[in-house]
C-alpha cells in the first residue's frame, strides 16, 4: 500500500505542525494553471489531500500505522511436531508428505512475502529519501529565488535613490546658477546705472564749465566796452568815438 507518509514526503514520526507544513508545501505545488493542464495533478491533489486528512486525526493515524506494520512485519511460521508412535501406513506418509510440503511451500511463501515487504520497505525508504531530497531542493530554490528578489529590488531601490540624488542635485545646481545669473544681471544693471550717473554728471559739469566761460566772456566784453567809453570821454570827451 501506498503510505501516507510518502505522499506527504515527511517521515514516519513527524509531528503534527510537521503535517500540517508538509501539506501546505505540497498543496502549493499545485496552482490553478497546473490542474487544468497537467494530466493527473488534480488526482495528485486528491492523494495529498488524503494523505492529510489521514495522519491529522490521530485515531486514524494510529490505525494507518498499524496497518503499515503489519504490511512490513509478517507473521513467524508456525512449526508443527508430529510425533509418530508407531509404523505409519502409506496412506499416512502420504498425509505426511502433503503436510510437510505444505509447511515448506508455507514457510518458503512465507519468505517471499517478508523479502517482498523488505523490497517495499527499501523501496518506500528510498522514495522517502528522494521526496525529502526533493523538498530540500525546492526549498533551497525558493530561497534562492527570494534572495534573487531580495537583491533586485535593493538594486532597484537604490538606482531610485541615485536617481532621486542626481535630481535634488541638479536642482540645487540650478537655483545656484539662477542665484548667480540674477547676481550678475544686477551688477550689470548698477554698473550702468553708474556708468549713466556719471555721463550725467560729466554733461552737467561740461554745461557748468560752458556757462561759465559765456559768463567770464561776457564780462571781458563789458569790461572791455566800459574801458572804451572811458578812453573816449578822457580824449573826446563824449561816450563813443
Amino acid at each position: 500500500m501506498r503510505s501516507a507518509y510518502m505522499v506527504l514526503g515527511i517521515p514516519g514520526d513527524a509531528t503534527p505542525e510537521e503535517i500540517e507544513a508538509a501539506f501546505r508545501r505540497a498543496e502549493s505545488q499545485f496552482p490553478r494553471e497546473r490542474l487544468a493542464q497537467e494530466e493527473g495533478a488534480l488526482a495528485r491533489l486528491h492523494e495529498i489531500r488524503s494523505a492529510f486528512e489521514l495522519l491529522r486525526d490521530p485515531a486514524s493515524r494510529a490505525a494507518h500505522d498499524r496497518k503499515l506494520l503489519g504490511a512490513v512485519r509478517p507473521a513467524a511460521p508456525t512449526q508443527r511436531v508430529v510425533v509418530i508412535a508407531e509404523e505409519p501406513s502409506p496412506l499416512r506418509k502420504v498425509m505426511l508428505a502433503g503436510l510437510l510440503l505444505a509447511a515448506c511451500v508455507f514457510a518458503a511463501g512465507t519468505y517471499v512475502s517478508y523479502r517482498n515487504a523488505e523490497t517495499r520497505r527499501l523501496a518506500l525508504a528510498q522514495e522517502e529519501a528522494a521526496r525529502q531530497q526533493a523538498a530540500r531542493e525546492a526549498e533551497e530554490k525558493r530561497l534562492a529565488e527570494e534572495r534573487l528578489a531580495t537583491q533586485r529590488e535593493a538594486q532597484a531601490a537604490r538606482a531610485a535613490e541615485a536617481e532621486r540624488r542626481l535630481l535634488a542635485e541638479a536642482q540645487v545646481s540650478a537655483r545656484a546658477e539662477a542665484v548667480r545669473t540674477d547676481a550678475a544681471n544686477r551688477q550689470l544693471q548698477a554698473q550702468q546705472r553708474a556708468e549713466a550717473a556719471e555721463a550725467q554728471r560729466r554733461d552737467s559739469a561740461r554745461l557748468g564749465e560752458e556757462r561759465r566761460a559765456a559768463a567770464e566772456a561776457r564780462q571781458r566784453t563789458e569790461r572791455d566796452k566800459q574801458r572804451v567809453r572811458e578812453l573816449c570821454l578822457q580824449l573826446y570827451r563824449r561816450a563813443d568815438c
